[in-house]
């Protein structure tokens, strides 16, 4: 019996002939929508860049590639944070992430994400995620839907080791799973085929053993927020874009709890909030209180009157909207 991704993968000529009317059917069936924020989340060749275009185009919102956003702030040799940028990639180093919360700041305001936008394969740690959303919160923005787009890592290194590509053309083979007509040769020219060089096995177990060590603590920051889910990538294109598609729609209509926040003041802040529809009003509660600094002297009758008027206050909100 063959694995799904070998599936997936021999039949993969016929499945690409048929993936964008097959996508677009889907489009007509749940019908289409404008607007969302979104976060894409899995190891490399999970698939992440084939989703993320797809919804990007449903949706019509902006593409951000941090990669990208800081390959461009680089090239600008008139800005000083350019040539910050550009040297520590120069050197190999990792960008401090306040710059990169500052790129994505500025390419938010943009006329392309007006509507929304759809970041991938960032954030990657939970400091990251933690200051997206307070940049998030500073206009009054959130993320809507946290997809994983999980593969297991024998799966990907076949996946990905037997990569071919005439780099020509653009023309793409597998060794396993759609090899050419000719070891090694292009089906069309005959000329050779090459392997991208960061396709071999150290850079592959380097690049997932980093990626599991900062993704596994930053899907938790997510799940508390109840925004994450996951999906197998190993099912086929058209069935992986459905099931997104179906995630984001079911998180823009059910409500959202965030955790505990602390301002400037140190005051503790908890927010509920509950989206009947994006298109309608999003109604936020928010309540403040003093930190509590010795819990051995809080007045008990206090506290279950404070709880007493946000339980009331939030079960209000959400029977106006009929979600109780």
């Amino acid at each position: 019996m063959s694995s799904p991704l070998e599936s997936t993968t021999k039949t993969k000529n016929k499945d690409n002939q048929q993936t964008q009317p097959s996508l677009k059917s889907i489009d007509n069936k749940l019908g289409t929508s404008t607007g969302a924020n979104i976060v894409l989340i899995g190891p490399p060749g999970s698939g992440k860049g084939t989703q993320s275009t797809r919804l990007t185009e449903h949706y019509k919102i902006c593409q951000l590639s941090t990669g990208d956003l800081l390959r461009q702030a680089a090239h600008d040799q008139s800005s000083s944070e350019g040539q910050r940028i550009r040297k520590t990639m120069e050197a190999g180093g990792l960008v401090d992430d306040d710059i990169v919360l500052s790129l994505i700041d500025k390419n938010l305001n943009k006329p392309e994400c007006r509507n929304g936008f759809l970041f991938d394969g960032f954030p990657r740690t939970i400091n990251q995620g933690e200051k997206l959303e307070e940049l998030l919160e500073s206009k009054q923005k959130r993320l809507d839907a946290v997809l994983e787009y999980a593969i297991p890592d024998d799966l990907l290194k076949r996946r990905i080791l037997g990569r071919l590509i005439h780099k020509p053309s653009g023309r793409t083979y597998h060794e396993e799973f759609n090899p050419p007509k000719e070891s090694m040769k292009d089906d069309l020219t005959g000329e050779p085929l090459e392997r991208r060089s960061d396709d071999t096995t150290e850079t592959l177990n380097a690049r997932l053993h980093t990626y599991h060590k900062q993704t596994t603590p930053l899907i938790e920051f997510y799940r508390q927020r109840n925004i994450h889910r996951s999906i197998d990538a190993t099912n086929k294109v058209s069935n992986v874009y459905q099931q997104s598609l179906e995630l984001i729609e079911n998180f823009r209509k059910q409500p959202t709890y965030k955790p505990i926040l602390i301002d400037e003041n140190q005051n503790i802040i908890r927010q509920i909030e509950t989206t009947v529809d994006k298109n309608e009003i999003d109604n936020t509660l928010t309540i403040k209180t003093k930190p509590v600094n010795n819990q051995m002297n809080v007045d008990t009758s206090t506290l279950s009157k404070n709880f007493l008027f946000v339980y009331n206050s939030v079960t209000s909100v959400l029977r106006d909207h009929g979600i109780i």
